[in-house]
This record gives C-alpha cells, structure tokens and sequence, in this order.
C-alpha cells in the first residue's frame, strides 16, 4: 500500500511537471542540432601511407596524386585561394633519422639569402615521431617544414602562406602537421 500511495505521489508530481513545462514545436522544418564534439573530417592518402585532419571550413581544397615541379609524384596537394596557403606532403620512405632529415632539410634551406630559417624542434604529431622548423622567406612568406613518421611511412610536408595571412592559415598548418600518421583501419575504406 506504502508503495502505491509513493508511485502515485511521484507519478502526480512529474505530470505537474510535465503540464508546467510543456514544450511547443515550432513549425516547418528545423535543421538537425549539431554533436557537440565533432570527429575530425579525415584526408587519406590513396596508398594509405598517411591521413590527416582536413581544417574546419571549406578554405582549403585537397587534391591527390599532383605533380611537383619536377613531375614527382606528390601525394598530396592541399591549397587554399582565399589566403594563398598551399600544403604538399610527399613521401620520404628509406630515411634513417627524422632528425637529421629535418636538419639537412633547414641548414640546405638556410643557404638561401633571403629566408631566415628557425632551428627544428621535435613536435608531437599522431603517427608519433616528428620534427618540425618555420621559415621566413624577406617580407614576402611564411612557412612551415615538417619529416613526421606515419607507421611503417615517414612524409614530408612542405607549407607557405603570404605574409599576410590571417593568424588562423599557421594555426591550420600545424593542426594537419599534428594530425598526420597512419590511416586508421575504417578509413582505409572510405578513402578520399
């Protein structure tokens, strides 16, 4: 008796609740609320040697397969038009040392008279190892130079940007830097 006469003490309470607290819906169609915690939108390479984080927004478009300069083969080639930034990652499988690769890399940069050249530092990047160092080329442009370890890979990547680009496009730069490693089992199946 004891517990039918507290059943129905919380059932009257929580319909006064439910009168007093009713809530309308708005008519027509509503858009559907947004997760609060996105998953980053990944980028694989087609040989799954690597994947990285694709930046928030549509300012960058990524292509595969590009050619360098040289007609090398460039896995990657993410650029953006609206800042002028552009991003290149290439394979650089069969190196002994990140370290020294990344140092040969600034001190042959560095011969350049007009690009003031950053030591490089260790980062901390998802496939784990990697070394990083920025560039500055007179008052033209910015860059950033990175040999991070993606698995079995090692990639190089290769950023610049106008000097006067927003904040934002060096912030983007080291987030896809951070981001690269191996690709992940389910993504190898939805590979962009």
């Amino acid at each position: 008796m004891r517990l039918s006469l507290t059943a129905a003490a919380v059932l009257a309470f929580s319909l006064s609740l439910g009168a007093s607290a009713r809530v309308a819906r708005p008519l027509g169609r509503q858009a559907k609320p947004e997760p609060r915690l996105q998953e980053p939108r990944m980028w694989s390479d087609r040989d799954g040697a690597f994947s990285l984080a694709r930046p928030d927004g549509e300012s960058w478009r990524f292509q595969a397969s590009a050619q360098g300069p040289d007609g090398a083969p460039l896995p990657l080639l993410a650029h953006s038009e609206e800042t002028g930034a552009q991003l290149i990652v290439q394979n650089a499988d069969g190196v002994g040392s990140l370290r020294t690769l990344a140092g040969l890399l600034a001190a042959h940069l560095s011969e350049e008279g007009r690009i003031h050249v950053e030591e490089p530092a260790r980062i901390i990047a998802r496939g784990g190892e990697g070394y990083a160092f920025s560039f500055t080329v007179g008052d033209e442009a910015r860059g950033r130079v990175a040999v991070v370890r993606s698995g079995d890979h090692v990639a190089l990547v290769i950023a610049s940007w106008p000097l006067g680009a927003p904040p934002a496009v060096a912030e983007e730069v080291n987030g896809m830097i951070g981001s690269l490693g191996p690709v992940e089992l389910k993504m190898r199946e939805n590979v962009y």
